[in-house]
This record gives C-alpha cells, sequence and structure tokens, in this order.
C-alpha cells in the first residue's frame, strides 16, 4: 500500500511517502520519501510559532516539497499533449471546486493549478494528512491541499491524529507493538500518558492540567536569556553543568510527582525559575550558573516524567512503553526512562523513535495512516485544532 502523507499541524511543512505491506501486527515499511521544509528560523525572532506566519509559509512551501517528494519516489511525470489538462476541462465545474476549497489559500491555488495539473496522478494507494491537533491556519492549508490532490487524483483520504503519529512513527522499523501499550507524548503543545488495548483504541489516563513539557521548556528558557525553541537550547546549556563539574546548590519543584493520578503540570515549575531568578539576579551572570539552573530544571521535569510513566505502566500492566514527541529528543529523558523502565520492569519493552522522527515529519503521519486506513471522501474532510485522541 503507497501512501502519501502531508502535514502541516505546526511550523513543519511535511510530505512523505512510504510503501508499507504485511499486517498490523507484522507491518513492513518502505520509506521512498520524507522531505520536511522548517520554518525554525522564521519564528526564532518572535520566540514562538506565529499561526498566521506559518500558513504564509505552509502555502509557499507545499506545492515544492509535494514536487520533490515525487522527483524522488521517481512518481513525477509531466503528462504528455494528450494527456495534458484541456482549459475546457479546467474550466469545468470539478476544477472549478478547487476556487471553493483553496478560498483561503489564494497562492496555494495558483501554485497548484499551475504546477499540479499537468501531472499524471502518482501510483498511489491513498492519500494522509493530519487533520488535528495543532494550529489551525496551519491545519487547513494542509487539509486543504489534501482535499484538492484527492479530487485531481482521485484518491481516498486517510484522516490522521498527530499524537497518533507520534505514537506510530516507533513501527516504521517493524517492531510490533505488544498490547497493552503505553504512549508518553511530550511535545510543545501536549503531555499526556495513553493507554492503548489495540490498534487504534486510546485512553488518556494522564496529562497536563497546564503547560505541556515542550512549552515549559520554552518558556525557561526565555527566562534564560536563551533561544528559540526553548527544549534545544536548555538541554545544551544542561550539558555543560556536567563539564563544569562544580557544586551548586539548587533544588525546584517536581510539581504532582507524589500525586495518585497520572496527571501533570508544568506550570508552577516555571513559576519557580521566574521567582529564583528574580530572587537571585546573580544567577544570569555567569554560563556556569545559568547552566546549573538549566540542569536542574531540565533534571525535574525528566524525573516527573519517569516517575509518573513507569508507575502508569505497572499499574496498567504495559508490555510496551512507546515514547513520542518533540521533548522525545532530550537525550537524559531517553537515558533515565531507558534505565528505570530496565530496572523495574525488565520484561516491558521500550520503543524510542529516531532523534530525527521526533520533530514533526510526515512520515509519522503515513505510518498512522496506514494502522488506521479509515478512509474519507474529500468532501467531508475537515481540520479540528482540538482533536484529541480516542478509541
Amino acid at each position: 500500500m503507497k501512501i502519501l502523507a502531508i502535514e502541516t499541524s505546526c511550523d513543519e511543512t511535511g510530505i512523505a511517502v512510504i510503501d508499507a505491506s504485511g499486517t498490523r501486527g507484522r507491518a513492513r515499511f518502505n520509506v521512498l520519501s520524507n522531505i520536511v521544509a522548517s520554518q525554525v528560523k522564521i519564528h526564532r525572532k518572535f520566540g514562538g510559532v506565529v499561526p498566521n506566519l506559518a500558513k504564509r509559509e505552509h502555502q509557499k512551501n507545499l506545492v515544492p516539497v509535494l514536487i520533490a517528494a515525487l522527483k524522488e519516489t521517481r512518481m513525477y511525470t509531466v503528462s504528455g499533449i494528450k494527456y495534458q489538462v484541456s482549459r475546457e476541462r479546467i474550466q469545468n465545474t470539478e476544477y472549478r471546486i478547487l476556487d471553493t476549497i483553496f478560498s483561503h489559500e489564494p497562492e496555494l491555488l495558483l501554485e497548484f493549478r499551475r504546477k499540479l495539473l499537468k501531472i499524471q496522478p502518482p501510483r498511489i494507494d491513498a492519500i494522509a494528512v493530519t487533520v488535528g491537533p495543532g494550529l489551525a491556519p496551519a491545519l487547513w492549508t494542509g487539509v486543504n491541499f489534501a482535499r484538492a490532490l484527492a479530487l485531481v487524483w482521485q484518491k481516498p483520504i486517510i484522516p490522521v491524529n498527530h499524537l497518533a503519529g507520534h505514537i506510530y512513527v516507533n513501527a516504521l522499523r517493524g517492531q510490533p507493538l505488544r498490547f497493552p501499550a503505553l504512549a508518553l507524548i511530550v511535545s510543545g503543545g501536549h503531555t499526556e500518558l495513553v493507554l492503548m488495548r489495540k490498534h487504534n483504541d486510546y485512553r488518556i489516563i494522564g496529562e497536563t492540567q497546564d503547560d505541556a513539557a515542550g512549552e515549559a521548556f520554552d518558556k525557561a528558557a526565555k527566562l534564560l536569556g536563551l533561544g528559540y525553541p526553548g527544549g534545544p537550547a536548555i538541554s545544551a546549556l544542561a550539558e555543560k553543568f556536567s563539564i563544569f563539574n562544580f557544586q551548586f546548590s539548587i533544588k525546584l519543584p517536581r510539581p504532582m510527582i507524589n500525586s495518585k493520578d497520572f496527571n501533570f503540570s508544568f506550570s508552577g515549575l516555571k513559576t519557580a525559575v521566574l521567582y529564583l531568578l528574580r530572587d537571585q539576579p546573580e544567577l544570569l551572570e555567569s554560563r556556569k550558573s545559568k547552566a546549573a539552573v538549566a540542569a536542574e530544571f531540565q533534571n525535574a521535569i525528566v524525573e516527573t516524567l519517569v516517575v509518573k510513566t513507569v508507575r502508569a505502566a505497572k499499574e496498567s500492566g504495559a508490555k510496551t512503553v512507546i515514547l513520542g514527541g518533540g521533548v522525545a529528543a532530550n537525550t537524559i529523558l531517553r537515558k533515565e526512562l531507558t534505565e528505570c523502565l530496565a530496572a523495574e520492569l525488565a520484561e516491558t519493552k521500550l520503543l524510542l523513535p529516531e532523534i530525527a522522527e521526533t520533530t514533526d515529519n510526515a512520515l509519522m503521519i503515513a505510518a498512522a495512516a496506514f494502522f488506521s486506513q479509515k478512509k474519507s471522501a474529500w468532501r467531508h474532510l475537515r481540520a479540528d485544532p482540538g482533536l484529541r485522541l480516542s478509541g
């Protein structure tokens, strides 16, 4: 099954093509193309993602990224004269629908008509696209692009939950999920513990009550005068703490670490850093002291995530623990979760994504689409910025 996937939930424009075979229990994936156009440099000066700016960049990126992906898979073929879409056909009702689909993306409509109507439909079985959660302007750009492709190419669409993508990216190397499975999803917008009894059966058993872990990293990084995105900036500075090899007495809280439920709270941790730097401004005067604050902040988040995840795995009888999301790239989190599970739940399998697969990409959307295969007609497809994982 060949799937072309589209991801535009935030500030990454991703298109991937996979060739999937086998069953859900024994799936095999051949990655034919995986291209991501990042907007990080554009949003960095604003200290975060600007939704309408992200939408504008998606409009610019989608067509060239698609063409690059099709060329990489040798599916890009410009039609000969007898196959060219005639002017009369473009003016037919079917093609005038494109004006309606792209009513809020005029730049994308122009590029779509100019560059995509002249190519032959690629040899794919379905188009997968992220429908939520995410930033509404960004999501709709990708959804409308998928709708237009489905119309012109006459292909079915598989709508995908972005968070399911962060789970199923771990299946790309052919490692089967043993159920029950517990997924820890940690990103800039989400921190959730999700229990799965079978494929596509999701129950959120714990989630943040305020800031997501990635959001807390961004806010703490700003307080420390570091760059965006905050997670990598704090992690890089925290590494200096051990290199400096000196004693520094800083202790930050581990919010809700001892609560009986599996929920999280990171807003108070960010506030603790704010008060610490307000009361001890000298901490911002040297690289060493800033590294100490960064290291303790990172440790507080990692310890909370690991303790809650291991306890949830024990109580749920999880046979597989899955890590996903942008914060899954954090080396300390990966190390601590690996070691704690090995020590306390040796029989539980841990699936960690490749570092390159932790950021938003269309490859994870393609993988989730294979395990879902719930197809939708392009007319009925809608973006849902607040979409949640559910059974």
